[in-house]
């Protein structure tokens, strides 16, 4: 009797070992595209003494420290591990910007690719992900001051950047969800040069110019499964 109880308890154990086991989910890795735009408010510095100090009657009053401007990105995400994935994203940074001082107009734009490699930790829910994000990138810049309908002075500058983000992701389902995200950079541009390789300089200023800074940005976009 004891020897039937023992074979019983045995095989119910390795039974509901083996329902177990084929119960269990494998982690699968897949890839993610993800798209959308944001607005970046930050503060560059040396370009606003520089605009103080090459607009007339302008003052720190009139060229206000932080700026904004928007960004279109886009970028590929590729889980690792069921806790980490990385990501190449590209975004385009625009601002444009002018003081009028009658009969006088002082317009200007910027313009900046942003490719960036990014880390991410993912905590992965029934019905929403979360990521925590650190990555760099090296950024490429074009600054225009427009004189006149004919004439657009041109400057140019590269540099690297690092960034921290923080991501909530909706989920419609698996393969769909919405990207809302929050992040800080910081960039470490070079400074701005014409063609010619001339600095940009405020009149009568030796003080070059360069559109490093830092700030914080949100962003609203989608992100879907690849495969």
């Amino acid at each position: 009797m004891k020897n039937k109880l023992f074979i019983f308890l045995a095989a119910f154990i390795l039974i509901n070992a083996a329902l177990f086991s084929q119960s269990k989910v494998k982690f699968k890795k897949h890839l993610y595209f993800y798209t959308g735009m944001g607005v970046d408010y930050g503060i560059t510095q040396e370009l606003n003494d520089y605009l103080i100090a090459s607009i007339p009657y302008s003052t720190s009053d009139t060229v206000k420290s932080f700026n904004a401007g928007v960004e279109f990105f886009g970028g590929a995400e590729y889980d690792l591990t069921p806790l980490l994935s990385a990501s190449f994203e590209y975004s385009y940074y625009v601002r444009s910007f002018d003081y009028v001082y009658s009969p006088a107009v002082f317009d200007y734009t910027i313009l900046d690719h942003q490719p960036n490699i990014l880390l991410r930790l993912n905590f992965r829910e029934l019905k929403y992900n979360l990521k925590l994000s650190a990555g760099f990138g090296y950024h490429f810049q074009q600054f225009n001051d427009k004189v006149n309908n004919a004439t657009t002075l041109k400057y140019y500058s590269s540099g690297p950047s690092i960034k921290a983000e923080i991501t909530f992701l909706p989920k419609f389902n698996e393969r769909f969800m919405i990207y809302i995200s929050g992040f800080g950079f910081m960039n470490m541009y070079g400074k701005l040069k014409d063609e010619d390789g001339n600095t940009l300089n405020a009149v009568n200023s030796q003080q070059e110019t360069s559109l490093s800074g830092y700030g914080v940005g949100a962003r609203l976009g989608i992100l879907f499964m690849i495969f």
